[in-house]
Parts: structure tokens; sequence; C-alpha cells
């Protein structure tokens, strides 16, 4: 009882707000009108446009519009008698432009002051932001060797604001502020993986991660394809001039060890061959000499018999 009592007490306290409201723009010369917007989520540096309608309100008489945010008024047109739309543009958008917007007109020429007003109708105008950072956290030890596979955990912890409640958006994985990988983060999981594979040390740094709410990723897209492919073919650059090189240098100290080695065989054979000839040689001299001894023995010999007969 105590709760539908209070509900009907905020209607009716609403009700008379809204009555007052317009009694109040009335006697100021200003009037509701309704305001009109195809898109209502926008992303961030587009164009927010929204139409402002005097129809029903207004007799056939030149009226000036305004554009109302927050219930402040932040732009105005003229708008002839014949004319029931009056359609206002905001050029590149930011996430200040995030509001309730209505309409108001009045009669008066003289410019409005910055006071509360608020038309018909109000609409919620949320901008999403283009990119926005996240938590990234490493799965496993931060330190790894080359050839070992690094995976990323890229994280949300607020509530994220995408495009048409979409669930599946990019996210950007980043080394020292440069792009390395693109992967799909899950809005409903709030997070998404990167995995390096084959680490080496150029994959050093500062990692961080990003997200763009505004970059929807529909569910037939993640199978969709180009008009082509191509297949890219990597070999292994070797390069011809060192195994050449290596090879001659080889073959090269092969040649001068044989002969060296044939050179050391035939100068030992050479002092071999001098040796037999040197010992020869001295054989002969030494039977030489003994035969020459011989004789000079036999002639003394010889010679002492004649002396004795």
């Amino acid at each position: 009882m105590g709760v539908t009592l209070l509900i009907i007490m905020k209607t009716i306290t609403i009700l008379l707000w809204v009555l007052a409201n317009q009694v109040t723009c009335q006697t100021n010369g200003i009037f509701p009108a309704r305001i009109l917007a195809q898109q209502k989520a926008i992303s961030e540096d587009s164009d927010l446009s929204v139409t402002c309608s005097t129809f029903g309100f207004k007799k056939q008489i030149m009226v000036c519009v305004y554009l109302c945010k927050d219930d402040i008024w932040i732009d105005r047109k003229m708008q002839k008698p014949d004319q029931n739309d009056t359609t206002f543009t905001i050029r590149s958008v930011g996430l200040h432009h995030s509001g309730n917007y209505s309409c108001v007109y009045s009669t008066c020429n003289n410019l409005l002051p910055k006071v509360a007003m608020r038309g018909d109708n109000v609409i919620q105008i949320l901008v999403i932001s283009n990119i926005l950072p996240a938590d990234i956290s490493v799965a496993g030890p931060s330190t790894v060797s080359e050839g070992d596979h690094v995976a990323f955990r890229c994280t949300v912890s607020y509530t994220l604001q995408t495009l048409g409640e979409c669930q599946l958006i990019n996210s950007y994985l980043r080394r020292n502020e440069t792009i390395l990988q693109v992967q799909t983060f899950d809005v409903t999981r709030m997070e998404a993986t990167f995995t390096i594979e084959g680490a080496v040390m150029r994959d050093s740094g500062h990692y961080s991660c990003v997200v763009l709410p505004s970059k929807c990723i529909r569910e037939h897209e993640k199978t969709l394809c180009g008009n082509n492919a191509v297949f890219l073919n990597v070999t292994v650059n070797v390069n011809w001039f060192l195994p050449v090189f290596i090879s001659c240098g080889l073959i090269t100290l092969m040649l001068s060890l044989g002969l060296s080695l044939w050179w050391i065989n035939k100068q030992a054979g050479y002092l071999a061959s001098s040796n037999s000839c040197a010992t020869d040689v001295m054989g002969e001299q030494q039977v030489q000499t003994e035969g020459e001894d011989l004789d000079t023995q036999e002639g003394d010999s010889f010679s002492m018999e004649v002396d004795d007969e």
C-alpha cells in the first residue's frame, strides 16, 4: 500500500512539474517541440543529427527553434512559417556530447537566456568511445627464453558501452606504442587473449592493451573473406659467398698440408740418402787407410830383413 501511494505521489509530482514548465515556457514565449533522431548511440568523431519538429504545436508563423542539451539550449535556428521540421547537426562529436536532448521554440526573435527548459520529449544520446585503455597481464613469468610462447590476457574492469550493444569488438596489443596484433574482444567475458609464438629478442619491451568499443564485429563478419587470396612462401636466405669461401679455405688448407707433408718426406729421404753416401765414403776411406798401413808395415819388414842379411 505504501509503495503504491509513493508511486502515485511521484507521478503527480512529475505531471505538476511538466505542467508548470509548460506554463512557464508559454508565459515567456517558449513552447515545447518534439525531437527526433535516427541514431541514439553514435561513435566518437562522427556527426550527430537530430530533428526538431513543431508539427501540431505552432501556427503558420516564423519561430526560432532551440536545441537543448540537459535542459540548456546549445543551438538555435529560424523556422519559416511553412516549415515544421528543423535539423541540427553537430560535427565530430566527443564524449562530452552525451546527454539528454530536447527541443523548444519561441515566437520571440530575442535570444533566450541560458535557463532550464525542456521540450515535449527527451532522447538520450550516447557517444561511444573509439578507443579505451584496458588491463593487461602475462599468463606466466615476464621473463622467457627465445622460442617460448607468450600469452597476454587483456581485460576491462568497467562496463563497456558499445554500438547497438555489440558483443564482439576489436582490441589491440601494443608494444612500445606500436600495434602488434588485432584480436576479437568478447564483451560478455570482458577479455581477449593475445599469443606470441616463438619469442625472440626483439619481442622484449613494454606491452599494453586497448579496446575499441565503436568497432563492432558482427557474428557473420568473423568468417568473411576477401576478394582473393595470395600465397607467400618464406625461404631461408642463405649467403652463398660464405660457404664458397669456407670450402675454398678448406681446400687450400688441405693442399698446403699435403704439400708440407710431401716436402717433409722429400727432405727426410734426401737426408737419409746423404747420410748413406757419407757412410760409404767413410768406409772406403777407412779400408783404403788400413790397406796403406798394411803396405807400410810390409815395406818396413822387408827393409829390416835386407839389413839383416
